[in-house]
């Protein structure tokens, strides 16, 4: 009996010391955490080098990794994936926001193509009809990426685009190369 009574006032001073609310402390600096890293839930990098301090001037943006001009090496396939013809192009690519794109010379018209671009380096055509956005002609449409690999030595960007026209489907698969 005594033992049961022993274990009873133990098990509630057990309860009333867990039942207490945990006071944080107050935190200090760590000198050992050097390393900055960035803060940014947009950026491409966010948290990369965490822990740390907190940093936003060492982010960057997916629009930063696709702005500028390239040469491109297109080629271009049927629907049955045979190959129709290849071609060299001067692409622009420019940037209105974090996201937002705009690519110039796909179309001799100098039309501009819209994309969105994420944080994993996919930019994506907007999609403004239900195939795709308008490409060079009015019965021509496009859909499908640009992506970045962070990997690549060289500053590559792989395209891959589907064009439905009034004269059928085509795939262009190509990459482009930054000047």
């Amino acid at each position: 009996m005594k033992r049961i009574v022993g274990l009873l006032i133990v098990l509630c001073v057990l309860l009333v010391v867990a039942c207490q609310k945990y006071v944080d402390k107050t935190a200090t600096a760590d000198p050992r955490l050097t390393n900055h890293y960035c803060n940014d839930p947009n950026a491409v990098n966010y948290n990369w080098g965490f822990p740390g301090k907190p940093d936003n001037t060492v982010c960057f943006y997916p629009n930063g990794e696709f702005v500028g001009k390239y040469v491109y090496y297109d080629t271009v396939y049927q629907l049955d994936l045979s190959k129709s013809y290849s071609r060299i192009d001067t692409l622009y690519i420019y940037s209105s926001s974090y996201t937002a794109l705009q690519v110039l010379g796909f179309c001799s018209a100098g039309d501009t193509m819209h994309l969105t671009a994420g944080k994993t380096l996919v930019a994506t055509v907007d999609t403004t009809i239900i195939t795709g956005q308008q490409f060079c002609r009015a019965v021509d449409t496009v859909s499908g990426t640009i992506t970045k690999n962070l990997a690549d030595t060289l500053p590559l960007l792989h395209v891959y685009f589907t064009v439905v026209s009034d004269t059928g489907t085509t795939f262009h698969i190509g990459y482009a190369q930054k000047l």
